[in-house]
């Protein structure tokens, strides 16, 4: 499937390991296709694979019609209001767990399961922070990010600064290993990824450089390769780098299942999908994050279901207990009113309709 020649030095890359792979490329060159063969690898191990980012038609998909799809588990996972039907188990980001990351072989987040890419960025974030909450694992999981500044943006929409946003990422692939999580990020610019986060490659795959050619920091590659053929690199080649200084020329096969443009994927695996109302999602205004929707719920179970105090609440969501106060009055508000809670109802929550009665209320 796939085939090195070291030019300079030389390197075993293991599939049970935790590496992180950046490839860099002008578009059309094939880096989605070479992130999809590096996962194979790790399936073939008997690790997972988590796939986000596709492109905006939903390129992660085509997992589902891959030969993985008829001996591998596979679960998509999708927004809050976003009802999905799918040839495979399905669940909403904010009710997938650690477990689910053992249970299923292949986690798909494609962008057509979101109700817009703000969503998409947040629910990202969340299942990131999931993974990195491993203490303990049977597996690794090889998460594939197909533009590798959206996990930044990923990160920042959790976030309360972009230094903050930055900071987090650099932490998450400094720590990888300790949490079994092996990354493919891929990239048209060498320098759209902070040196922080380049320097913490295990491997940097150059395809097709295009008229732009090598950065300053890569001219060195000239003396091994013609420019040329840097500059137009057919699809099923490309240069490695590994950060012991080893060099390469790679070639590997096309995917088959791979998406093809204009095509309609969703239809060609057999995924429907239904949009309901926005959820609105807790956003930084400063150093200070607005209530969204799931937490307005959480406060309301917490209150009628729990029946935790208002301190309590504040405690456990670290707010002041004149968050869970004002909401609780909002909540009780809106379903005298409307009949229902929306906050709510958008996040399904049981208690759409109910009274948060208790003591004082």
């Amino acid at each position: 499937m796939m085939q090195i020649r070291w030019v300079r030095g030389k390197e075993q890359i293991r599939f049970n390991r935790p590496h992180t792979f950046f490839v860099i490329g002008v578009r059309g060159g094939a880096k989605s296709t070479f992130l999809e063969a590096i996962g194979q690898y790790y399936l073939e191990k008997g690790n997972g694979v988590l796939d986000l980012f596709g492109s905006r038609d939903g390129e992660g998909l085509a997992w589902l019609r891959s030969p993985y799809a008829e001996t591998k588990k596979i679960l998509l996972v999708h927004g809050e209001n976003v009802s999905v039907t799918a040839p495979c188990d399905t669940k909403a980001t904010t009710k997938v767990t650690l477990s689910d990351f053992e249970k299923y072989d292949i986690v798909i987040s494609a962008s057509p399961l979101y109700l817009g890419p703000d969503d998409e960025f947040v629910n990202a974030g969340l299942l990131t922070d999931k993974i990195y909450k491993r203490l303990s694992y049977k597996k690794l999981i090889y998460g594939l990010c197909r533009e590798a500044a959206n996990l930044f943006y990923s990160r920042l929409k959790i976030s309360e600064s972009q230094v903050v946003s930055k900071a987090m990422m650099t932490y998450l692939i400094r720590e990888a290993r300790h949490c079994g999580l092996a990354l493919g990020l891929d990239s048209t610019r060498y320098f759209s990824i902070d040196i922080d986060i380049r320097n913490l490659s295990d491997f940097i795959i150059l395809k097709s450089q295009g008229m732009s050619g090598l950065t300053k920091d890569l001219n060195w590659l000239y003396s091994m390769f013609e420019p040329s053929m840097i500059r137009n690199m057919p699809r099923q080649f490309f240069i490695i780098l590994s950060k012991e200084g080893s060099v390469g020329l790679g070639e590997f096969k096309e995917i088959p299942w791979h998406k093809q443009e204009r095509e309609n994927i969703l239809k060609a695996v057999g995924v429907s999908v239904e949009y309901g109302e926005p959820v609105e999602k807790g956003e930084y205004r400063g150093a200070f994050k607005t209530v969204g929707d799931l937490e307005h719920a959480d406060i309301i179970k917490m209150y009628v279901e729990e029946g935790l105090s208002l301190n309590k609440i504040a405690e456990r969501i670290g707010r002041s207990s004149r968050t869970p106060y004002k909401h609780i009055h909002q909540h009780n508000s809106k379903v005298e009113g409307a009949g229902f809670c929306p906050a709510c109802r958008r996040v399904k929550s049981t208690f759409d309709k109910t009274l948060a009665r208790r003591g004082n209320f």
